[in-house]
């Protein structure tokens, strides 16, 4: 007999086992969080974790400008302000510091980009984009972006790419399912089992 195979598979069944129950133990826990968020986040009258009021409309206005609607959906239309909201009051919370820094520096190129202009999200569509040029090359553009593609096409159970928007998008398959294909390596493993 195989012993150092049958070690092998042994912990490697093991191992997989106690991952498994970790993740059983903490995942139903986060999808009921995530769920309930955004259950009242599309009720109305939603009240947001760590978003002002004034951050979610200027993270909606610059994530919609990321993703427009045209025709197909955009941002808003895939709930990224709440994904990022609930993310970063949850999962994330080690980007609150950075992603509060992205907003003074957006508010400090507001200013700069259209004088006596104070909120992204009351500027016209022109001159957000304007904005969001001279923004670009600098960590503050980098992190909202990041955020709105994160909504736009991660996994609906955390609030974002609402049903499944993005996915449908780039046409990704939603299979909980995937067997990886058989390679050279081990074409000829099951052979022999009964």
């Amino acid at each position: 007999m195989d012993t150092d195979r049958t070690r092998r598979l042994f912990l490697g069944q093991a191992g997989a086992s106690v991952g498994l129950l970790f993740l059983s133990s903490l995942t139903p826990d986060l999808l009921a969080k995530a769920h309930a968020h955004a259950q009242s986040a599309h009720a109305g009258g939603t009240k947001y974790r760590f978003f002002t009021a004034q951050q979610a409309a200027e993270f909606d206005a610059f994530s919609a400008q990321i993703i427009p609607t045209d025709d197909t959906p955009g941002a808003r239309e895939a709930n990224v302000v709440h994904f990022t909201d609930y993310v970063l009051s949850t999962i994330d919370r080690d980007q609150q510091a950075p992603v509060n820094d992205a907003f003074k520096a957006m508010r400090e190129q507001v200013a700069k980009t259209v004088p006596g202009a104070t909120s992204f999200a009351a500027i016209t569509p022109a001159q957000q984009i304007a904005v969001m040029k001279a923004m670009e090359t600098t960590p503050a553009f980098g992190i909202f972006r990041g955020f709105t593609l994160a909504g736009f096409f991660g996994d609906p159970s955390l609030g974002g790419n609402k049903d499944q928007v993005g996915w449908k998008l780039i046409g990704f398959p939603d299979d909980f399912l995937y067997k990886p294909p058989f390679g050279y390596y081990d074409a000829h493993y099951d052979e022999g089992k009964s």
